[in-house]
């Protein structure tokens, strides 16, 4: 597995904080998407947007897969809870940064190739 992440706070002279809320993963191209955190029982619907599936131990935070939200979703959580059967993650890191549909499939392919596409991994609908 080729994929490292490491605090949005590593960038700053101080942290502020943002390592519980932000967090950079590298892809297999070398370049780094900065991600929202979200507890995996409380990430909000967010269609089409690029997902990190993290699982924490012992201080670490581990990708066990990656993908893309479908870009159409009834925003239930037991939506997100049947997409993530089986990946047993305790947070949700988010990409919204993609300008556009083809940048966001390239960040999801760069991120997929990083973690390796033998991994669990979801497609958009």
């Amino acid at each position: 597995m080729l994929i490292h992440g490491f605090p949005f706070s590593l960038r700053l002279p101080e942290d502020l904080g943002f390592s519980e809320r932000f967090w950079y993963w590298r892809g297999a191209s070398g370049r780094n998407y900065i991600h929202s955190i979200y507890a995996a029982a409380a990430c909000p619907p967010l269609p089409g947007a690029v997902y990190v599936a993290v699982r924490c131990e012992g201080g670490q935070r581990r990708a066990i897969a990656t993908g893309r939200f479908p870009n159409f979703w009834d925003g239930s959580i037991d939506g997100l809870a049947h997409m993530l059967e089986g990946v047993e993650a305790d947070e949700i890191h988010v990409h919204l940064l993609a300008r556009n549909e083809r940048d966001a499939e390239a960040v999801s392919d760069d991120l997929g190739q990083a973690l390796g596409y033998g991994m669990p991994a979801l497609a958009a609908a």
